[in-house]
């Protein structure tokens, strides 16, 4: 089981501008917060945005995407275009992947520095 994920970022400041209001619309908040680095996540973290512990410049993982789970499909919505809204990149309009019996319902995007996200929610709208 994955205990937390970390995606890189050149500018903290402007990371946490862009993942402060989609955390909120997930439940979560910054558990932490350091020079280098925000943690989110509900009780204790579960995403870090942080810079690179070697001091080069972040590149976002080729096939790497971190998944944000929602508490519903309304809310897969909202941090979709929350996330267009503040400088994100459409990667998937939210909607059913694979068949609608999977209840996989999902939206992607990549934030203002080229990271992959998911939203998702699984189960019945």
């Amino acid at each position: 089981m994955i205990g937390y994920a970390v995606i890189g970022s050149d500018d903290i400041d402007s990371a946490g501008k862009f993942y402060d209001p989609i955390a909120q619309l997930l439940g979560a908040r910054r558990i932490h917060a350091f020079d280098r680095g925000i943690f989110y996540g509900v009780t204790e973290f579960e995403l870090a945005v942080v810079t690179p512990f070697n001091g080069e410049a972040m590149r976002p993982g080729n096939g790497t995407m971190v998944a944000l789970k929602a508490p519903s499909r309304k809310v897969v919505n909202e941090v979709h275009a929350l996330a267009l809204e503040t400088g994100g990149i459409d990667e998937g309009a939210p909607g059913i992947r694979r068949r609608e019996e999977s209840g996989f319902y999902g939206a992607y995007f990549r934030d203002p520095e080229g990271n992959k996200l998911c939203v998702y929610r699984m189960g019945p709208a």
